[in-house]
């Protein structure tokens, strides 16, 4: 029964960090350009179905990758090295992915998320040719696509941290 329990943590854990480390790139890489490239009046629409399911799936995924990484500390016996959190180079990559996949998540929560929600009140005033609104509009994109773009690094410095914990 160990096992199992061992193996459906760590299975989760996987797959969930990947749809969420995946859902952040394609999300950078390919559905933001889309819709820029999209007329703002084809993009409110769009985007006021888009957004709210996308903010649900990431945050979702998210909370699912850091539970079942600390379930995971337990069902493999290794919490108890966290306990000396210099002592070894597992403990060291190993809590510093922690720390990064916290961070990130708590870094999406409060600020995509609240600046996604003002586009979506923003969107249709910049779509009636409302030009305060257009560029506050603007500035969000920019600073969505900054987030994007540190979630990219951070994403790929927390997977080097559990692939490098792992070899370990």
């Amino acid at each position: 029964m160990a096992d199992l329990f061992r193996i459906t943590t760590q299975f989760l854990h996987v797959f969930s960090g990947i749809l969420w480390i995946g859902g952040g790139f394609y999300t950078l890489l390919v559905q933001l350009p889309a819709l820029l490239a999209a007329p703002p009046a084809a993009r409110g629409p769009v985007t006021a179905q888009l957004a709210p399911r996308q903010i649900f799936y990431i945050l979702r995924v998210a909370e699912l990758t850091i539970v079942t990484g600390l379930l995971n500390l337990f069902a493999t016996g290794r919490a108890q090295q966290l306990t000396d959190p210099l002592g070894s180079r597992w403990s060291i990559v190993l809590g510093l992915g922690i720390l990064l996949a916290i961070g990130l998540y708590a870094l999406v929560r409060a600020t995509v998320v609240p600046w996604t929600l003002r586009m979506l009140t923003l969107g249709p005033k910049a779509a009636a040719g409302d030009a305060a609104a257009a560029a506050e509009a603007g500035q969000i994109i920019e600073r969505i696509k900054t987030i994007g773009r540190v979630q990219i690094v951070l994403g790929v410095l927390i997977i080097l941290a559990m692939v490098t914990a792992r070899l370990s």
